[in-house]
């Protein structure tokens, strides 16, 4: 049987096809993968530390008003939270039984001392009292009215009405109306309203980070606007409660609340090194973090710690091959010795010396 001449023609064209596509496949020794290149430069990133806590009065802007003698509470004027002006009636004590006798007493010793200096001074004008016992009872009669004197004014003969000793705002009302309270029992802690520090805490490994100056931007979760301030207090001890090492920030701008909760962030200054893409960092099975650089459109591997973080952008340290390039997108795909072929092709991809 005769083949056609056709039907051979057809057969021959279609393995000179087939052979033409066989060529054309690049083998294994020729593959590559397609990169997008980085240049290689040193730089900077902001370096903060995110916190949380509330605006609260500072330490040297609070006091304690205690009560000055043993004494029933009769009247209480304000309440917690409360907004005072100077001046401004806050608590009112009437003498308990003990203290109206400690005046009574006190009274008595004055008329007493008072009586027996008239009698002094006219003995010694008869040249028959000496010169010490007089000085004796003039200083007895001194102390006397000094005692009384202070138990008048600690309220000791009446009602007495404490009153606020500068504008501020009531943080605690630790009595209630008719309680019985001893002296030096404190009644009321009164915080100045100019002095509010933002009040939080940092782990120990960001303590050391952190120092009196640092600039800070609060947000509160209630909203408003931002406010700004700076660290006036890094602790130098773990506040046992917590954890945490105290950190003061005073407040500069913005009329924040007391007790407002909110968000900050402390700029620590700036890390230097080599800045590269966030995208760029990888992860080996080790856990270690590492780079892909181009040396001669070559992959190479290099480990790298990542030293800060701003946005997108990474500065990381390690021994780079200086000039070489950083494999951005398409770096997964690659391992040591890994020939590539790039999509940007303004990038210069001659890279630097291997080993460097």
């Amino acid at each position: 049987m005769k083949t056609p001449l056709a039907l051979v023609l057809v057969i021959c064209a279609a393995i000179g096809s087939t052979a033409a596509l066989a060529d054309d496949a690049p083998d294994a020794t020729n593959a590559s993968v397609l990169v997008n290149l980085v240049p290689l430069k040193k730089g900077s990133v902001p370096v903060s530390i995110t916190v949380y806590g509330r605006v609260m009065p500072a330490e040297k802007g609070r006091e304690s008003l205690s009560s000055p003698i043993a004494a029933r509470v009769s009247n209480i004027n304000v309440h917690v939270g409360q907004e005072v002006d100077r001046g401004t009636p806050m608590i009112t004590l009437t003498p308990s039984p003990e203290s109206r006798a400690a005046y009574k007493q006190a009274r008595q010793a004055v008329l007493t001392a008072n009586h027996l200096l008239d009698r002094s001074r006219s003995l010694a004008n008869a040249h028959l009292e000496t010169a010490a016992q007089l000085a004796l009872d003039e200083k007895t009669a001194a102390d006397a009215n000094s005692t009384l004197e202070a138990l008048e004014e600690e309220g000791a003969n009446g009602a007495n009405t404490l009153k606020a000793p500068f504008k501020g705002i009531v943080m605690s009302v630790s009595v209630s109306s008719g309680a019985v309270v001893a002296q030096g029992t404190s009644l009321i802690e009164l915080a100045n309203s100019k002095g509010l520090v933002f009040k939080t805490g940092v782990v120990p490994a960001q303590a050391a980070r952190i120092k009196n100056g640092d600039a800070v931007t609060m947000t509160p979760f209630s909203g408003g606007g931002t406010l700004h301030g700076r660290v006036s207090l890094r602790g130098s001890a773990v506040n046992l409660e917590n954890g945490l090492v105290p950190v003061d920030v005073t407040i500069s701008d913005g009329n924040p609340l007391t007790g407002e909760m909110a968000r900050a962030v402390i700029n620590t200054g700036e890390q230097q090194g080599y800045v590269v893409p966030h995208d760029a960092i990888l992860l080996n099975d080790s856990g270690q973090t590492y780079v892909v650089q181009s040396v001669n459109l070559v992959a190479k591997k290099v480990p790298v710690t990542v030293m800060g973080s701003a946005g997108d952008t990474d500065v990381v340290n390690g021994k780079l091959v200086a000039g070489a390039p950083i494999v951005g997108a398409g770096s997964y795909q690659l391992d040591d010795g890994d020939k590539m072929r790039l999509t940007n092709s303004t990038t210069s991809a001659s890279g630097g010396k291997a080993g460097q």
